[in-house]
């Protein structure tokens, strides 16, 4: 018994030994006090030579209890000798002082110049890095280059960073304008011959210099301000034009984005209304029609009467139905007006390929080398359902009854 005993002991210890041995542990970690954590980096072109600038956060001023310094809170630093972007990137420790760690990186923006050469190179190098995740965001510097972008200080935020990533996603929720893209979707986007890219567009509101400046972080009312603005249309990897706030709309209607918008109709008398739209669902449905393709597209919105500026008795069946039939034609323009300018550019971004790829996989190859012609000239159906949900609590507006 004793013996059995004592041999159980000795194999349980041999296991555990055995166990040990083979854990690696942590071999490649790394100290704070020795990396310089990076929540954003910007890519642009000069001529054959690529610029990657890099936000860095200053933990002295981020965990500063009572104000800090006075310093701001990120550094940008700019390298711009590099003739790849692995080069670039690897070139800027001999301006920082540590290693640059991008595990947390948050925003990669891409300046306009470079975006219209071709942006498929940058993504390769950064697909390669198995120290980044793929979970950033991925925006173009409209009129302007990556470097300016991230080099504005921001209020309300102390790392600008944190606040183009929690814009970028709540415009997109509730406004409808923009896109939110990450690294992996922007990637099959390109691959995918039925559909091409889109990203968001950012642009400096106000003197580029002063929004560099402390000043401009601490005002109550900044100067400078960055604000997403439209959405950048790609042909391959390549920029090719800008969608305006209605079309980028559209665009986000027929892909079902938007959770929430306001939609401005006009009143039959004078005056305008707001519909505040609470849910929207999409259709997308690719066909052939005598041997050519087409697709339809169904979009269904309901809303509430937000703001009322007009003479209009909400609660009439009549008026209510009139508002659905204008709200449905309104939305419906949108989308019309987002194809036509998708179409202009012979890119397309609404995956209206791919659709017709899954209705028809051979008639698909036959066309899909040159499928850029084919959208350009095939009949987009638009239908859209409109449901108003509520009128609010009162029936009439009393704006109109204080000007009798």
């Amino acid at each position: 018994m004793t013996t059995t005993m004592s041999m159980r002991k000795l194999l349980l210890c041999a296991l555990l030994l055995a166990v040990v041995v083979t854990l690696t542990g942590c071999w490649n970690r790394k100290e704070l006090n020795e990396i310089s954590i990076a929540t954003a980096f910007g890519f642009d072109k000069n001529k054959d030579h690529y610029r990657v600038s890099v936000q860095i956060i200053n933990p002295a001023e981020i965990t500063a209890s009572k104000g800090g310094s006075g310093r701001t809170p990120i550094i940008t630093v700019q390298q711009s000798r590099g003739d790849t972007i692995f080069e670039s990137i690897r070139e800027l420790t001999t301006v920082t002082p540590r290693k640059i760690y991008a595990s947390h990186l948050r925003i990669l923006v891409i300046g306009e110049s470079l975006a219209r050469d071709g942006i498929a190179k940058v993504l390769d190098s950064l697909s390669r890095d198995h120290e980044l995740r793929t979970d950033f965001y991925i925006i173009v510097a409209k009129d302007a280059t990556a470097n300016e972008v991230l080099r504005i200080l921001t209020p309300l935020e102390k790392i600008p960073t944190d606040k183009m990533f929690s814009s970028l996603k709540a415009a997109q929720r509730n406004w409808g304008v923009t896109a939110k893209v990450d690294l992996h979707e922007l990637i099959y986007d390109l691959v995918d011959k039925g559909k091409d890219p889109v990203l968001a567009g950012i642009r400096i509101i106000g003197d580029t210099q002063q929004g560099q400046s402390q000043r401009n972080l601490n005002s109550v009312s900044p100067q400078t301000m960055l604000k997403y603005e439209g959405l950048a249309i790609f042909h391959k990897d390549k920029l090719v034009g800008w969608m305006n706030s209605k079309q980028s709309k559209g665009y986000n209607y027929i892909l079902g984005n938007i959770q929430s918008t306001i939609v401005r109709l006009p009143c039959p008398s004078g005056g305008n209304l707001n519909i505040e739209l609470i849910h929207t669902t999409h259709k997308l449905k690719g066909k052939f029609v005598n041997g050519q393709p087409e697709v339809q597209v169904d979009v269904r919105v309901e809303g509430n009467v937000g703001e009322v500026e007009c003479d209009m008795r909400m609660g009439e069946n009549k008026a209510i139905a009139l508002l659905e039939k204008e709200l449905g034609d309104e939305v419906k323009s949108t989308i019309e007006d987002s194809v036509k300018r998708a179409k202009y550019y012979k890119s397309d971004v609404f995956g209206f390929g791919t659709a017709i790829h899954r209705a028809n996989y051979k008639a698909w190859n036959r066309m899909k080398d040159h499928w850029e012609e084919e959208f350009a000239k095939m009949t987009v159906h638009v239908r859209v359902y409109a449901k108003i949900r509520r009128t609010g609590s009162i029936v009439e507006s009393f704006l109109e009854r204080m000007e009798e």
